[in-house]
């Protein structure tokens, strides 16, 4: 037959005309016909071409996985913390872009405690200016709230109000170190509690002289405020290096990694 009565016949078959041609045979639809691929390279490189976005998507989370695992382990572990935080947007403004001075403020009073060659204060600033995102505001006050459970900061950092007020009533609580009475002729020290941070030498050291808010102290947490924990040796260490390191402070004695 000529190519033009196989076009016919083949018409005749899509219209339904006829079921079945003499001349024309049905070819096998083409997801029924398998195809073997061979050889272990083009095996895989069909397999990446098939799968290519999922073997990304895989790849990129476990890199992202990787990368927190290593930072996690490998981050230098502090020798002390330090609590910061305050509700006044003028002072939570002021100690977000001091919050570096501050550490390395610490760091100069403070001992190579677990003595691996460096020292490190960990800062916790948290935000508690009601006024800001409630998620971002929550969040804060969760943060804080878990690290005074835990005990492991024992300096905290901020405005007297707001000091005053984070581990309930202070007379009830007892949750400061009465300061006054272990530094009596500190001039810095006001209110039984609170060291005044505005023209002391820890603002020098912070590089904070000149912008350093009046209404900014730091408090050391007694030992007899348990938080919502057992107390442990661990809190016990922590209250310790606190207070060795604002006895450095008051008495403006920098360390180094080697003493």
């Amino acid at each position: 037959m000529s190519y033009n009565d196989d076009k016919r016949e083949l018409l005749k078959l899509k219209q339904g005309l006829i079921e079945e041609s003499e001349t024309i045979k049905e070819l096998p639809h083409e997801e029924n016909v398998n195809y073997e691929v061979k050889g272990f390279g083009k095996k895989l490189s069909n397999f990446f071409y098939h799968y290519k976005w999922h073997v990304i998507a895989i790849t990129f989370f476990a890199a992202v996985a990787f990368f927190l695992i290593y930072t996690t382990v490998t981050k230098e572990k502090g020798d002390i913390r330090i609590l910061v935080f305050a509700s006044d947007p003028e002072l939570t403004s002021s100690l977000y872009f001091k919050t570096e001075d501050i550490s390395v403020a610490f760091e100069q009073y403070t001992i190579d405690y677990d003595e691996n060659g460096y020292i490190h204060a960990d800062v916790y600033y948290m935000n508690l200016n009601p006024d800001q995102d409630s998620n971002y505001y929550m969040a804060n006050q969760t943060k804080l709230s878990s690290e005074i459970g835990l005990g492991v900061a024992q300096i905290y950092m901020g405005e007297m109000a707001e000091l005053s007020t984070v581990l309930g009533d202070q007379e009830v609580k007892n949750g400061f170190e009465d300061l006054s009475a272990l530094y009596p002729d500190c001039p810095y020290i006001v209110d039984k509690y609170y060291y005044q941070v505005k023209g002391s030498p820890f603002a020098e050291a912070a590089m904070y002289m000149e912008s350093c808010p009046e209404d900014l102290y730091i408090v050391i947490r007694n030992d007899e405020f348990r938080g919502y924990l057992n107390y442990t040796d661990e809190m016990a260490e922590n209250h310790r290096r606190a207070l060795e390191v604002f006895d450095n402070i008051v008495n403006d004695r920098k360390m180094t990694a080697e003493e």
